[in-house]
């Protein structure tokens, strides 16, 4: 069995934006002669998708809704792209290379502060499903009983920094190997996981595990999909069209019957199997992951009150420096 993880997907792909990228990027956007596609042409509006890892049940209201014809009956031609440890997507959406591409609410937000002018245009996951995982028998209970603690986890990602300044804890990081050979084999050991994921496969190996939900810290970003601001401005019913065909992929996928997804998924990517994607899919309905769990929460929604919480709060932790100029950074039609 394939031991690699899918955690590089919720890596920040661009890290770190440099001042060459980011001009680099505003001269593709200003010099390439503008978008010529239009809904009024009287041919399906293509759309390019970008995922943040090799097809999975985690992207399945895409894979359901281009499955079900969801797509073709708005009026639209989505090419999902997968991607992989080495994608780089958010490059691909700054080079028009992809119309959307996959990521955390807190990426978007520091990317945008940054001065990268992409938006959040809906979730795909009301819940973070990042977590620490540990052998069942280890006495960690708490995110603070970490404090000085070797954890293997991919470095630079916002939960660190956020569970370190909030706790006053340390973590010894120990970069992520997107394997799981170390875990296995030593009791003690602690890593980074996705509870949709990991948790299925040390089980598969006679290895009982428990974890500690990162949304249990209060870090819970939404998960969900971005675009350039010059797109949504420049087709905004193209964009709304698609959010809505993907929110409806998105609740027949929690809903209803997920074969038509888990068929494309494991045509696209052959290492998916039956088990595991009803494991995946089982976690994330019964977690509240795609619809959420709060008295007003839904399925694709971003609800603004939220987002400027995360906002503040970065802010706030000096995760991100503040700005007198309003950062506009997610888009509700």
């Amino acid at each position: 069995m394939d031991m690699s993880t899918p955690l590089a997907r919720f890596t920040d792909h661009c890290g770190i934006i440099t001042a060459a990228i980011l001009l680099s990027a505003s001269a593709l956007l200003t010099g390439c002669g503008g978008d010529s596609r239009s809904l009024a042409a009287g041919e399906p509006f293509p759309i390019t998708v970008q995922t943040d890892w090799f097809a999975q049940p985690e992207h399945g209201g895409f894979y359901q809704a281009l499955a079900k014809g969801y797509y073709e009956e708005a009026g639209l031609e989505v090419t999902i792209v997968s991607g992989g440890p080495n994608a780089m997507t958010l490059q691909r959406v700054l080079r028009g290379r992809a119309d959307f591409a996959m990521n955390r609410a807190d990426f978007v937000f520091k990317q945008a502060s940054e001065g990268i002018p992409i938006r959040m245009v809906m979730a795909t996951l009301q819940k973070d499903p990042q977590a620490i995982m540990m052998h069942a028998d280890n006495p960690i209970e708490r995110i603070e009983d970490l404090d000085g603690k070797a954890v293997m986890a991919i470095p630079g990602l916002t939960w660190i920094t956020y569970v370190e300044r909030k706790f006053g804890i340390r973590l010894n990081i120990l970069p992520h190997d997107f394997g799981m050979e170390r875990f296995l084999n030593n009791p003690d050991f602690i890593q980074q996981c996705l509870e949709t994921n990991e948790p299925f496969y040390a089980r598969q190996h006679g290895v009982e595990v428990k974890t500690l939900p990162l949304r249990d810290t209060g870090f819970n970003p939404y998960h969900g999909l971005y675009a350039l601001d010059s797109f949504i401005e420049t087709h905004p019913e193209a964009v709304r069209r698609f959010v809505e065909a993907s929110i409806r992929g998105w609740e027949d996928f929690a809903t209803g019957d997920p074969s038509p997804a888990f068929e494309l998924i494991a045509a696209r990517n052959p290492r998916m199997n039956q088990e595991f994607m009803e494991f995946s899919h089982r976690t994330l309905v019964e977690g509240d992951y795609i619809t959420g769990d709060g008295p007003t929460s839904k399925t694709g929604q971003l609800d603004p009150k939220r987002l400027q919480e995360l906002q503040q709060e970065l802010i706030d932790l000096e995760m991100v420096k503040p700005s007198e100029k309003k950062i506009e950074w997610y888009w509700i039609p």
